[in-house]
């Protein structure tokens, strides 16, 4: 009787540990979330630049802006993330963040300094890496504000759903 016992006592927390398990594996955050999009500014696209998605421990998932304002990221797990869009000036001639005056006589672009300069190296964050991306038709760029570039300091959030691939446009005021 005593070896039932401890028998059934065994079957029982393996059965337990074994469900725990698969909750746990159910409960997971993700990561395998594509989230695409489309960024505009008080109603007009925004053609240039970088959206930074920093989700809730703090790790950054980023794409590139296309000249039709569209954006893709990889991989962001779901759950809440804040939001950073940065824009610099495609025209000013090689641009040296937090010294840029503005090339050939330009403005300097009140974005000029690249928020992701302190993250470098960190999960998400590359510069200059990957093919070159087409600069935008003269007078289709516009600045943003600077606020806007940090999404650890922008005010902007947003709530990534569960999915494989979710639509997520960002609108700008």
């Amino acid at each position: 009787m005593a070896l039932r016992s401890h028998v059934s006592v065994r079957v029982a927390s393996l059965a337990f540990l074994g469900l725990g398990l698969v909750v746990l594996a159910g409960c997971r955050t993700g990561g395998d979330t594509k989230v695409k999009g489309k960024v505009t500014y008080n109603g007009k696209t925004v053609v240039w630049g970088t959206v930074t998605l920093m989700d809730d421990k703090g790790q950054f998932h980023q794409g590139t802006i296309d000249l039709n304002g569209n954006y893709e990221i990889e991989k962001v797990p779901a759950g809440k993330v804040k939001v950073g869009v940065y824009s610099p000036d495609p025209y000013l001639d090689a641009p040296i963040p937090g010294k840029n005056k503005g090339g050939k006589g330009g403005p300097a672009t009140p974005s000029a300094e690249d928020p992701r300069e302190k993250f470098l190296g960190q999960q998400g964050i590359k510069k200059n890496e990957g093919p070159e991306v087409p600069k935008p038709a003269k007078g289709q760029w516009f600045p943003l504000p600077a606020t806007l570039a940090d999404p650890s300091s922008s005010w902007l959030t947003l709530e990534v759903p569960r999915g494989k691939q979710v639509d997520l446009n960002i609108e700008l005021k």
